[in-house]
């Protein structure tokens, strides 16, 4: 298993779904979810304060493992067929199976790792290409001509 860290969640530009992206800890990989409006809700939920006097589902899950003397540990990834991801959480060392977005939103608010199977990883992880540096416009290259001849010794000291 490879541990994950969360990277952003925003909508695709073509389809206008959430899509996760989640990012391999010691690597350069990232995998991408696409998901629910709610589970993507859940998610970002579970990055901001949590509210006490109105729990989210997460929460209560949470609050439920806790008050009966269990804790959650991990939640994996483990499965990824035809475009639909499997995921579980670790109770107590017990797996439960579970939504990716569920598994990941109750992870973050338990503050335990993310981790992938490795072969998941492999199937469907990649390496995003850096972005290009950007090189100046000729407009810039003019306006700094301009600049320059504009500019004369004593304008630094």
């Amino acid at each position: 298993m490879r541990e994950l860290t969360v990277v952003e969640v925003r909508l695709d530009s073509e389809e206008g779904s959430p899509v996760l992206i989640l990012k391999e800890v010691d690597g350069p990989r990232q995998l991408a979810i696409w998901m629910t409006a709610a589970g993507a809700s859940g998610i970002l939920g579970a990055l901001q304060a949590p509210d006490a006097d109105h729990p989210s589902s997460h929460e209560l899950i949470l609050a439920l493992v806790h008050s009966l003397g269990g804790e959650v540990s991990v939640a994996h990834i483990v499965g990824h067929q035809e475009g639909v991801f499997y995921a579980e959480l670790i109770v107590d060392g017990r797996p439960v199976n579970a939504r990716p977005s569920d598994a990941i939103a109750v992870a973050l608010r338990a503050g335990v790792p993310i981790k992938v199977a490795e072969g998941v990883l492999n199937a469907v992880g990649v390496v995003p290409e850096p972005a290009p540096e950007e090189q100046p416009g000729e407009d810039q290259v003019e306006q700094f001509r301009q600049f320059l001849d504009s500019v004369n010794p004593d304008d630094f000291e």
